[in-house]
């Protein structure tokens, strides 16, 4: 399984701005209201390539695209995962 199928099975699709960042995304709720979980490389300028590479997990308003959640980094993207599984 590839790393784009991989994260369609957890609900992520690949996303990218129109300035070129892209990103893994998945629409939740958070508080009440529409956002989105946005997955980019270390940098948080581009979409991870690998599973065993850093990340950085944010949350997102829908609506703004404003940080509603302080970015975390993540030792891997198999890691953060794997913590979906678990919860």
């Amino acid at each position: 399984m590839n790393l784009e199928e991989k994260m369609k099975d957890h609900g992520f699709n690949f996303s990218a701005s129109c300035g070129g960042k892209g990103s893994y995304t998945k629409w939740i709720k958070y508080q009440g209201k529409r956002a989105y979980i946005a997955i980019t490389d270390a940098s948080g300028e581009s979409f991870p390539t690998t599973l065993e590479e850093p990340v950085r997990v944010a949350i997102h308003d829908l609506r703004s695209g404003n940080e509603v959640e302080p970015g975390r980094e993540v030792d891997s993207l198999s890691a953060y995962l794997g913590s979906l599984q678990a919860d």
